[in-house]
């Protein structure tokens, strides 16, 4: 998530609203209408945030392997309608209607959690974790180890993959999982003692928050957060 984006110069309160709001109204809404809708403006949201289409481009590759087999399933075993009477599967209206009512339900709620989550950036949310009365730091550490966990672990999984397309050997394959899962133990413990030795350099109380702009946005602020409590109003009334 890019920290220099507009968007972040609102604050923090006005954002998590916005983000709430839209949730809120993926969870209530029950028209197939209404969901494109949604999901059209969580991708916006996202693009703009991001500067990108690269999340939305990866966010949809991921959701196709749950929304083919929801829709082939319901088309499939839901009794109703034949729409070919004649073929040999029997693909039903009603299925093909709970099918997409159901994948664009799951659709929205994905787009609309994914903005959320980037509506605070990874400081802000680690700070948050901190204020729940629940947490610790030691909450706080295992957040702070995603980051750099997750490329570490990205090469690994890129290295082992290169390695399985030269072999492409299947009687190896346990062998290779057993030597990537120790690989990425070996990964995290060199990760959490590089974390522990410079703790003081990266101490959540010590990041640094984006830059509050002047009156237009701080403006711009209090309508952000007065459509966010407006959409969670209208969400409440579904």
């Amino acid at each position: 998530m890019s920290d220099y984006s507009l968007f972040y110069t609102l604050h923090p309160i006005s954002r998590s609203l916005l983000g709430l709001a839209l949730l809120s109204l993926a969870t209530a809404t029950s028209s197939l209408m209404y969901g494109f809708m949604l999901i059209l403006i969580a991708a916006l949201f996202v693009r703009v945030i991001e500067n990108s289409w690269n999340r939305v481009g990866r966010s949809v590759g991921l959701l196709r392997w749950f929304i083919i087999p929801i829709l082939a399933l319901h088309l499939l075993f839901s009794p109703g309608q034949l729409i070919l009477p004649g073929w040999p599967l029997p693909f039903t209206w009603e299925g093909l209607q709970l099918g997409l009512h159901l994948s664009v339900h799951l659709a929205v709620i994905f787009f609309a959690a994914i903005t959320l989550f980037l509506c605070l950036t990874r400081n802000e949310w680690i700070q948050a974790l901190l204020l729940m009365p629940f947490s610790s730091r030691a909450v706080a550490t295992y957040v702070i180890l995603i980051a750099p966990l997750r490329r570490s672990e990205g090469d690994l999984l890129h290295a082992l993959r290169l390695q399985w397309k030269l072999r492409s050997s299947w009687p190896q394959s346990p062998q290779m999982l057993v030597s990537a899962f120790s690989a990425a133990l070996a990964v995290a413990e060199v990760q959490s003692q590089q974390l522990w030795l410079r703790w003081p350099a990266t101490a959540v109380t010590g990041l640094d928050s984006p830059t509050q702009a002047a009156s237009l946005w701080q403006i711009a602020s209090w309508l952000s957060a007065m459509i966010g409590l407006l959409g969670l109003g209208v969400a409440w009334q579904m």
